[in-house]
């Protein structure tokens, strides 16, 4: 009967040993010394030197592992690695609510050899079980002979039991503390995030403080772009297996693609255990093992913004607590990023605005120079050349309406077909340019190509344009277009702002021309005779003085008309009107007679002068038998006979300042009208 006495009595003496085991380890409920105490109280308890704790912390669907002791490193590497992708024999073993032994030799996770290696035969798994929840687990490793036995099972049981419950309470101050400080430095990140005002300094700002929040191996940042229905990366933190840093190409989603884009098109945070058994994932890198992911959206009044995405490699990392504190982050997040577009479009309209007022700034200056410009070809010039100050075009053209002829005719072309837009007189009424010109509007075709009123200008390649069409208009009446235009398949589209400083522009060139134009109506009736429309004594008078000043050589020539006083006054004489169509008669055969370079001029009454460039006296000699020809042919049947009398001076040989030169043609042309006398 000594027998069951001794073995009552070693019973008694661990169940003792039990009790002041727990004693000891309840005393600290900070999780790390407890599983620490845990670790070395079972160790002497069960007399074995292995151990290792595996707990389940808030929210997680599998056990962690949590502490060891001596356990040698290939092991526990063996079983941390097995554990992560939730294959650990042990774990899958923990649906009974009671110790239970396994046999090394037999195990299916792949662990054999290493168990083998460390010289083990059996763990004995203790479940933490609170109010039939499986919280953790202690196992009890055995060395090579020892067998757990039944008493092993049953001290086990009642030490589990016992801690079971001391783990819990340790995980929930745990979690309690952990949510405390993270919701303190949510606090801080949102108050960073607030004063940041771009979003991709947003996207920057999450990757660089969401470690504080919680441990993950990548962080991706995703801004939303509704428009084009795409996910955009503005943040990356990590490496993929087989990739390494992966490129925003790589990362960027559709909408409703993978894991992510489904996220952000149903609003709703996604956490997996293993993102491999989603059907929703999309594989970025060459990953074999599990990965715990977590994705959370950024969103603002049930708009998504943006999406926070964190990933790390094992199974079940991420808990609850851990969704939790990442959505409440992602809500501050999203703020911060309304606040940016906001400031983004505040920013873009005071742009917007300055570079409009300075346009139109521009506009007033260029208009000043146009208005101030009253040559009619210099102010075509001044229009191509300024208008690609305010709106940067491709090409360029201004038409002039031939209502006559029923045309319009390019006068003014900056465009490489130039030659073929030149040559090209269409309608009035066709194409684009007709539509305006027949409704008085501006039109912006930014698809030129795809307008059904658009015609092709013949020698001209068929290519996509954006096109402003802009009437100019002189006193109520469309007189032309400025046309102005953007290709090619990358070109620029004209914005509203451009085509209304066209349109602007467009009004400020038909005053400038409009004016140029009376300015040259008024120069021409002031330069020329009224009669006969050849240039009057005053324009002689600077061209002279002109001629002069070159110091190239000429000839100076005044001719006189014989006998016109007897042509034009009684009795023989036909009367003035007569004599006003002969001066006109005159004037048509001296400007047919003489060479394009050659200017004539009426002084007054029957008096011309003729500047001939280039000529010496034989030359001049030569051109006054014509023009004494010419005039004689002018005259009329039946009525005096109207010759000429030509003097001839030639500059620098016969006189050198206009005054001298002039006196000298007016002295030979009255000897040559002596002569006939």
């Amino acid at each position: 009967m000594s027998e069951p006495s001794r073995t009552n009595s070693s019973e008694a003496i661990r169940v003792e040993a039990l009790f002041r085991a727990l004693r000891t380890v309840s005393a600290d409920l900070e999780i790390g010394e407890l599983i620490r105490a845990t670790l070395h109280a079972a160790t002497s308890l069960f007399h074995t030197r292995q151990a290792s704790a595996w707990v389940r912390t808030a929210g997680k669907l599998a056990l962690q592992l949590t502490g060891t002791e001596g356990l040698e490193e290939p092991l526990v590497d063996g079983i941390e690695l097995v554990g992560r992708s939730g294959g650990l024999v042990e774990m899958t073993a923990l649906a009974a609510d009671k110790p239970m032994v396994i046999d090394c030799g037999a195990r299916a996770d792949g662990l054999v050899d290493v168990y083998a290696a460390s010289g083990i035969e059996q763990v004995l798994v203790l479940p933490l079980v609170v109010r039939g929840e499986v919280v953790g687990a202690i196992l009890l490793y055995s060395a090579a002979g020892r067998m757990w036995l039944d008493a092993d099972r049953e001290l086990g049981a009642l030490f589990a039991r016992q801690l079971g419950s001391v783990v819990s309470g340790a995980l929930l101050l745990a979690d309690a503390r952990s949510d405390t400080a993270r919701l303190r430095a949510v606090q801080e990140l949102s108050w960073r995030l607030n004063r940041i005002q771009g979003v991709n300094a947003i996207g920057e700002a999450i990757v660089a403080e969401a470690d504080k929040l919680i441990a993950h191996d990548t962080i991706r940042v995703y801004r939303v772009d509704a428009a084009n229905a795409m996910c955009e990366p503005i943040a990356f933190q990590g490496e993929f297996l087989g990739i390494g840093r992966p490129s925003v190409e790589q990362l960027r989603v559709p909408m409703g693609k993978g894991i992510t884009g489904w996220v952000a098109e149903h609003n709703q945070a996604v956490r997996l255990a293993d993102a491999r058994s989603d059907s929703r994932g999309r594989q970025v890198g060459d990953r074999r093992g599990a990965e715990s992911m977590l994705v959370v959206p950024m969103a603002w009044e049930s708009r998504v913004l943006g999406v926070i995405v964190v990933s790390r490699d094992g199974y079940d990392h991420f808990s609850d607590g851990d969704q939790r504190m990442l959505e409440v982050f992602a809500g501050y997040a999203a703020q911060s990023l309304v606040g940016a577009d906001a400031f983004a479009e505040l920013e873009r309209q005071r742009l917007e605005l300055a570079n409009r007022l300075e346009r139109q700034h521009r506009l007033l200056e260029i208009s000043e120079q146009l208005l101030a410009t009253l040559e009619p070809a210099s102010v075509l010039e001044k229009i191509a050349d300024s208008l690609g100050a305010l709106v940067a075009f491709d090409s360029l053209a201004i038409f002039r309406l031939d209502h006559a002829a029923g045309v319009r005719r390019a006068i003014v072309v900056r465009d490489p077909e130039a030659a073929a837009i030149l040559a090209h007189m269409p309608a009035i009424n066709a194409g684009i340019n007709g539509w305006a010109i027949a409704n008085g509007q501006a039109v912006l075709a930014n698809d030129a190509q795809n307008d059904p009123r658009a015609i092709q200008i013949p020698g001209t390649p068929v290519v996509p344009e954006s096109l402003i069409v802009c009437p100019l208009v002189a006193d109520g009446l469309t007189v032309g277009t400025l046309n102005v235009a953007r290709i090619g398949k990358d070109r620029q589209r004209f914005s509203p702002d451009e085509f209304e400083l066209a349109r602007l522009f467009a009004t400020q060139a038909s005053i400038a021309m409009r004016n140029a134009e009376a300015h040259d109506a008024v120069m021409v009736a002031a330069e020329h005779d009224p009669l006969t429309g050849l240039r009057n004594r005053g324009s002689f008078e600077r061209d002279l003085a002109s001629a002069v000043g070159r110091s190239q050589p000429f000839a100076l020539l005044e001719l006189d008309l014989d006998h016109f006083k007897a042509f034009n006054d009684p009795p023989l004489g036909l009367g003035h009107a007569a004599g006003d169509a002969l001066l006109k008669r005159v004037a048509a055969a001296l400007q047919e007679t003489v060479r394009g370079s050659d200017l004539v001029y009426r002084a007054g009454g029957d008096e011309f002068w003729l500047i001939v460039p280039g000529a010496s006296r034989t030359i001049a000699e030569e051109i006054t038998g014509r023009i004494k020809t010419a005039v004689l042919r002018a005259g009329v049947a039946d009525a005096p006979v109207v010759t000429a009398s030509v003097g001839i001076a030639v500059f620098p040989d016969e006189a050198s300042t206009p005054t001298d030169l002039a006196a000298r043609a007016d002295e030979a042309m009255y000897a040559a009208k002596a002569s006939k006398a």
